[in-house]
């Protein structure tokens, strides 16, 4: 076991005592003791399911910067392998590196013509949230035009639209992207945006 998964096992041992050393005192003291340990009892699941539920999270955030070294190794290697960079940039996303993504994605775009529409819109995506909203509008549509029925894309310019204040043209843009399948994940988030923007415009008015 390496030293920084000892230390959160250990950490993780040490919040849990420390949970039921505190639920225990206060059920102690409850007016009421059966009453005191239900309810303390109820939090120390609760907390130690938060608990489960980070060291997860945790662990799958290890697995993925695991993989991008790997990845990046492979790049390294094969520095003309520009496939990978789409994959690059995903997991960079994931781990939380924005900058290292754009830069990742850039370096895709520039290397190709008429790069692939996913890493295309996720670029463009990171461009927009970054502060570059011109520019990655502007290569959305670019998406779009390059692959119509792709529905992030789609959904993305009405996230874009909605975002400059153009709710009817925001709503225009979640009914392309439902249209285009309606039973899939991105075509029910498209539903769901549509009645809350349509909501909107209602209390407005």
């Amino acid at each position: 076991m390496s030293i920084g998964r000892t230390a959160l096992v250990l950490a993780s041992i040490a919040l849990i005592a420390a949970l039921g050393s505190f639920a225990i005192r206060r059920a102690i003291i409850a007016s009421d003791e059966r009453l005191g340990r239900e309810k303390f009892g109820q939090q120390i699941a609760e907390q130690i399911e938060q608990l489960r539920q980070s060291n997860q999270q945790q662990q799958q955030l290890q697995a993925r910067r695991a993989a991008l070294e790997q990845i990046r190794d492979s790049l390294a290697r094969n520095p003309q392998d520009t496939s990978l960079l789409p994959l690059i940039g995903s997991l960079q996303i994931e781990v939380g590196d924005t900058l290292a993504a754009l830069a990742t994605y850039q370096r895709y775009i520039d290397s190709l013509g008429s790069p692939n529409v996913v890493a295309l819109t996720d670029y463009a995506f990171l461009l927009y949230a970054t502060g570059e909203r011109t520019r990655g509008f502007h290569l959305t549509e670019r998406a779009i035009r390059q692959a119509p029925s792709y529905q992030i894309a789609l959904y993305n310019m009405a996230v874009m639209e909605f975002d400059r204040g153009r709710i009817a043209q925001a709503i225009a843009w979640m009914e392309r992207c439902r249209a285009v399948d309606s039973s899939s994940a991105m075509g029910r988030l498209a539903q769901r945006a549509i009645e809350q923007l349509r909501q909107m415009q209602r209390d407005s008015s």
